[in-house]
């Protein structure tokens, strides 16, 4: 499939990029379809980082994939700004590789290795049925992964912390880590150390896929806590962009669905919802 040009009207700011996307990968697909309807990929983290990420802004991309997220965040950041794109699948590395030098941008680094909550060896699972769904965990067991279970490719790799990562690439303290690893999210988390303690970060979004925690040994319960621990509030992001519900402690949110969850403050979320949305045009 050729180049897609995309149009970001902020209103304010009016930014352009490009992806290079092959509706052959299962992946790239998904985000396919969603521009070709005239829609953002993962309508509700889209619009939330358009509110959340500024020109200068140092922001984390962890399961860039082929990198829609990566880019959005790098065009949102500008060139004074800068991204660390994590990514350990080598198809995916390349097409999000492809996807930066295309948008020529210089002020995003990639890393390739797992993060999770220590140092050490891992067992890094490829999803045969959607290259989106690689884990830590064999996708076999998720249910209708029928290829993953009659060909089961798993690598051992070295990964390593986020608190890690961040300190050894020379990355300023981070605006906004964004999480999308099948349930590793508590883990990765768990490594982040002084990131995320007294909200050194001031916003966290992570996906919400239940069954992925649980095969981590971890819940929405647990990680909800771990969160809530260190100063943040839950909240849901909304699909239209509207103002994120705030979840009580306690709350259980239950949904058949994918969810992702922004972890901050209702002082910090207001300061960024301040009015209804706009509407975005691609």
């Amino acid at each position: 499939m050729p180049v897609i040009p995309i149009n970001l009207d902020l209103g304010n700011r009016n930014l352009q990029i490009a992806l290079d996307l092959d509706e052959c990968h299962s992946n790239e697909k998904i985000i396919i379809s969603y521009l070709c309807n005239g829609h953002f990929y993962e309508p509700d983290v889209s619009l939330a980082l358009t509110r959340l990420v500024g020109e200068g802004d140092a922001v984390v991309d962890i399961g860039a994939n082929a990198g829609f997220f990566t880019i959005v965040m790098g065009v949102l950041a500008g060139p004074s700004g800068r991204v660390l794109s994590i990514e350990p699948d080598a198809h995916n590395l390349s097409r999000l590789r492809n996807n930066i030098s295309l948008n020529q941008f210089r002020h995003v680094t990639v890393f390739e290795r797992p993060v999770t909550d220590k140092e050490g060896e891992v067992t890094f699972f490829i999803n045969s049925d959607n290259s989106g769904g690689n884990a830590l965990w064999d996708p076999a067991h998720y249910p209708g992964n029928q290829k993953s279970h009659a060909n089961p490719i798993a690598r051992t790799m070295a990964a390593t912390t986020l608190e890690r990562v961040v300190a050894d690439t020379g990355l300023a303290p981070p605006k906004l880590i964004k999480i999308d690893t099948e349930g590793a999210e508590q883990r990765i988390l768990e490594g982040a150390g002084g990131l995320i303690r007294n909200r050194a970060v001031p916003f966290v979004i992570a996906e919400l896929h239940e069954f992925g925690l649980h095969q981590m040994g971890c819940s929405q319960a647990s990680l909800r806590a771990l969160m809530e621990a260190n100063g943040y509030s839950t909240f849901l992001l909304y699909p239209n962009g509207a103002l994120p519900k705030l979840i009580p402690p306690g709350t259980m949110i239950r949904t058949h669905c994918f969810v992702n969850l922004l972890f901050s403050t209702i002082e910090k979320v207001g300061a960024h919802w301040q009015e209804e949305p706009y509407e975005l045009k691609l």
